[in-house]
């Protein structure tokens, strides 16, 4: 006589709600830990770590002529961060380039984020303003708003003449992986 296989025990419904509770409790306390393991190890805040981040310019300093702006970006894995805001800017918030200015003889940089709703502002060779061309908003050489809806000036990027004489060190943070 052959031994005849067992039939496979087809689970009761006690091993099910057992199972199935048991599943529930774990996954209840992985999203409860999360939160509770990004507040005790946080990851990288870009906005915290800070560096010179060097931006040649076209042109030397010296030769930007006053009522005039130059724009420059920031070089690839890099962002610049802002040093005051308003509206939907931020201190700390990273935008990827600028304006240098000379008015009044003062030089002074801007971050390119429109403090309105973000987008990347120009300058206006013949208006000797910013404007930005998604809702109009015009801002003067010293950042501050000629015309809405902007209600912020620009925001303000804190730099350094570099070692190069159309170089600048722009305070910024290195991102990605």
């Amino acid at each position: 006589m052959t031994p005849h296989p067992k039939p496979a025990k087809e689970p009761t419904r006690r091993a099910f709600l057992g199972w199935w509770l048991g599943t529930l409790l774990a996954a209840t306390v992985v999203t409860a830990v999360a939160p509770l393991a990004v507040y005790l190890f946080p990851p990288r805040d870009p906005k915290q770590i800070k560096e010179k981040v060097r931006v040649a310019l076209d042109a030397p300093l010296t030769g930007l002529r006053e009522g005039a702006a130059s724009r420059f970006d920031a070089p690839a894995g890099t962002a610049f961060v802002m040093a005051d805001g308003g509206e939907n800017n931020s201190p700390g918030d990273p935008t990827f380039g600028g304006f240098l200015t000379r008015d009044g003889g003062q030089l002074r940089a801007f971050a390119i984020t429109c403090p309105h709703l973000g987008c990347s502002y120009a300058f206006d060779d013949g208006k000797k303003h910013f404007v930005c061309p998604c809702h109009g908003s015009e801002f003067a050489l010293d950042g501050s708003v000629i015309h809405g809806p902007a209600t912020a000036p620009l925001s303000h990027l804190t730099w350094q003449p570099g070692p190069g004489v159309n170089e600048i060190d722009v305070e910024g943070s290195a991102i990605g992986g």
